[in-house]
This record gives C-alpha cells, sequence and structure tokens, in this order.
C-alpha cells in the first residue's frame, strides 16, 4: 500500500477506534476488551499514518481522530434531553454585589502582572534558553526554535501559577526567578 493508501487507512481506522470506544464507554459496564480494541486502533492508526509520512501523516490520522471525537460529541450533546435542574446561581470571582468595594486596582495590577509582565518574564527565560542551547553546540535555527516553543510554554505555566497564588510577593518571586534565567545571556552580551 502506498503513501496515500496509508494515510486514508490510518485515518478511517482512527475514526472506527473512537467509535469502538465511545461504545465502550457508553455502556454501563466497561468493557476491557473493547477499550483494548479501540486504543489498539488508535495506535494502529497512528502507526499507519506515521509509515506513510512521518509526523506529517500521524498528525492527519489524529485529525481525523479528533474530528470524529467533535461529531460524535456533538451529536451526543444535541440528543441528550434537558436538564430539569436549574442553572447554578453561583458568582465565583465576580464583581461584588452591593456596597463592597470593587478592588479594580488589585484587579487590573493582577491583569498587568499575568498578562504584559509574565509574557515579558517568559521571552527573558525564552532568551535564556536560546543562550544555552547555543552554548550547548545547538545550530542557530535550532535555538531560535527552542526559544519560540519555550515562550508559550513558560507563559502558560507561569501565568497559571500567577493567578493561583494570592500572595503579591510570590507571584513577584516567581516572575523574577523566571526573567533571571536570561542573565546569563545579557552578562555575556555586555561583557
Amino acid at each position: 500500500m502506498g503513501a496515500g493508501g496509508n494515510i486514508i487507512a490510518g485515518s478511517a481506522l482512527a475514526i472506527v477506534a473512537v467509535a469502538v470506544l465511545r461504545v465502550s464507554w457508553g455502556q454501563k459496564g466497561r468493557s476491557a476488551a473493547l477499550n483494548a480494541a479501540g486504543w489498539g486502533f488508535c495506535l494502529a492508526a497512528l502507526i499507519l499514518g506515521w509509515a506513510a509520512a512521518g509526523a506529517w501523516g500521524a498528525s492527519v490520522v489524529s485529525l481525523w481522530a479528533m474530528g470524529a471525537a467533535c461529531a460524535i460529541l456533538a451529536w451526543e450533546g444535541f440528543r441528550a434531553p434537558a436538564s430539569r435542574a436549574k442553572a447554578s446561581n453561583r458568582r465565583a470571582g465576580m464583581m461584588p454585589e452591593g456596597p463592597a468595594p470593587l478592588r479594580i486596582g488589585a484587579r487590573l495590577t493582577t491583569f498587568l502582572l499575568v498578562v504584559i509582565v509574565a509574557l515579558l518574564s517568559s521571552i527573558a527565560f525564552a532568551l535564556g534558553v536560546r543562550w544555552l542551547a547555543a552554548v550547548m553546540g545547538a545550530g542557530e535555527a535550532n535555538a531560535n526554535v527552542l526559544a519560540l516553543f519555550a515562550t508559550p510554554v513558560i507563559w502558560t505555566v507561569l501565568a497559571f501559577m500567577l493567578l493561583m497564588t494570592a500572595s503579591r510577593k510570590r507571584q513577584i518571586v516567581y516572575l523574577a526567578v523566571t526573567a533571571s534565567a536570561a542573565l546569563p545571556a545579557f552578562l555575556v552580551g555586555a561583557a
């Protein structure tokens, strides 16, 4: 079977894998055999995609699996009966009601720390990653890719940490420690 045939077969197998897993998970008692078959089909589809075109083929097969899962989820959501329970009226972390202080300054500071300062700190961390990769002998293109990969990952982790921390001092420490990764690059560049 050619590369195109492997991708088509892998895509079809990925759709079957999702359908088998849906059937398995829809039963009252989970079936180990159906679960194993579904995940086995998934693995086989991934192998077929990889054999056809490497990472690109695996990505194509994975997209078909995700599309099938999305279609099944949409169908199940559409045909599910409406709930009789009222939606919760609970408000979590929203603006206070009545005469309570709005704390606009604290909210704005949190926004600035999480969005602007955390982004700048993540970029500084990425510069440190790029510098370290270059020092360790990575090519310029590879060092750049590592830096471009590090920025959104570190920003996401840092934003989560900042939002889960109530103490401003601890938030500042997280930001400073993350940004300090760029210090060796700046010190070497300045010298």
